[in-house]
């Protein structure tokens, strides 16, 4: 009875396993070949930009530039400003102070080179508050270790727009910070040894600027005062190498319309707050572009004017944060047959000699700050 209740279970599993398919789901790309169109005028003078592209599908997506488009802005005044393209589907136009004023309604009508017309709507550039005040307060979060916290550098922004501003905002920030590499080009082996002299340091200091990619926004209809205090940014904490050496963020004001921070609300609520993707759909976030020519195709993206305040902020040595992060310099001893050991493609192998003259061997990182993404050109707003 007991051999026959145990095959019984056996072949019970069998069956349950045999009937069991993997879930995959097909998820359709409705945005495949859909135009893109992105642009912002702003009420300072110089280069507005508007970006053209098509969409990809969701399981393989690429940047597609569409360039060979006709392109120009106007406003409700009666004035067109033409884009000549600057780099594939990337349109520019010098715009002077007196054409760009709050008050005023911005449209973008482009021409696309399969005879296409499309055009946004007209956006009205409201007027913009200075920044009021970033800042930020050192604040401990959970980590994998429910032992140990972790102390991240929280951003916060004011908002004090009392007054005929703009009820709507949103705020990009770009980030630049500047790290070292470990030692000096001094000693190299490419068959030979070598010694530079004076030591090689001119890869030895760089800078990484970055657009932080959250999406910041508020909007104070609701509020008794158009005003707010400790609106949330981006934070940071010692695991990466921003906050080494200095950090600098550039945070830029925007003044919205309406329909420009509902846009950029949606946009917000599907990067910010995505769950997985049985939590939350992706929403499909509507823009202000028709497609004149076929109107039953839709156009993704948006164009706005906005009127912006910017300030900048400098970072050092910051109390209250541990530096832990990781160092991509990492020194190894010569192997036992010396650099015979070492083929010709690895040349030329960089060394140095330790506390006790023995030999260690240096990867690019460790001479060359440039590898992992930086740049050694000093930005005109770093300090000296």
């Amino acid at each position: 009875m007991q051999l026959t209740k145990y095959i019984l279970v056996i072949f019970t599993m069998l069956v349950m396993s045999a009937c069991i398919k993997a879930y995959d789901p097909v998820i359709e790309s409705n945005e495949e070949n859909k135009y893109v169109v992105s642009g912002r005028i702003t009420d300072k003078e110089g280069w507005q930009e508007v970006s053209v592209s098509l969409s990809s599908p969701i399981e393989s997506p690429k940047n597609i530039m569409v360039g060979g488009c006709q392109v120009a802005i106007e406003d409700d005044k009666g004035n067109s400003f033409v884009l000549d393209e600057r780099d594939p589907g990337i349109y520019k136009v010098w715009m002077r102070q007196f054409d760009l004023m709050p008050g005023t309604s911005y449209r973008v009508k482009l021409l696309m080179p399969d005879g296409t017309k499309l055009e946004s709507g007209y956006d009205k550039m409201a007027k913009c508050p200075p920044l009021d005040s970033v800042y930020y307060a050192i604040k401990e979060v959970p980590t994998t270790d429910p032992e140990k916290t972790q102390q991240t550098m929280q951003f916060y922004v004011n908002l004090d727009a009392i007054g005929d501003y703009s009820k709507y905002y949103k705020w990009d920030i770009t980030e630049t910070w500047e790290y070292h590499a470990a030692l000096p080009a001094q000693y190299y082996y490419d068959g030979m040894m070598h010694e530079i002299v004076p030591p090689d340091s001119s890869k030895m200091v760089c800078w990484i600027t970055k657009v932080v990619k959250n999406v910041f926004t508020l909007s104070t209809t609701g509020l008794s005062q158009n005003k707010y205090n400790q609106l949330p940014l981006h934070f940071i904490d010692g695991r990466t190498p921003r906050l080494g050496i200095q950090y600098s963020i550039l945070v830029n004001q925007l003044a919205l319309s309406e329909g420009a921070y509902n846009y950029w609300e949606q946009l917000r609520i599907n990067s910010n707050e995505q769950g997985g993707l049985y939590e939350k759909q992706p929403l499909a976030v509507k823009g202000n572009l028709i497609n004149v020519t076929n109107p039953e195709k839709e156009v993704l993206g948006y164009f706005y004017a906005t009127a912006t305040s910017e300030k900048r902020y400098f970072y050092k040595d910051v109390p209250g944060i541990d530096l832990d992060f990781y160092n991509s310099c990492s020194p190894y001893p010569l192997g036992r047959f010396g650099f015979r050991e070492i083929f010709t493609w690895e040349y030329p192998v960089y060394f140095y000699y330790n506390e006790v003259g023995a030999i260690r061997l240096l990867n690019n990182e460790c001479i060359d700050c440039t590898i992992i993404g930086g740049t050694t050109e000093k930005p005109d707003f770093w300090p000296n």
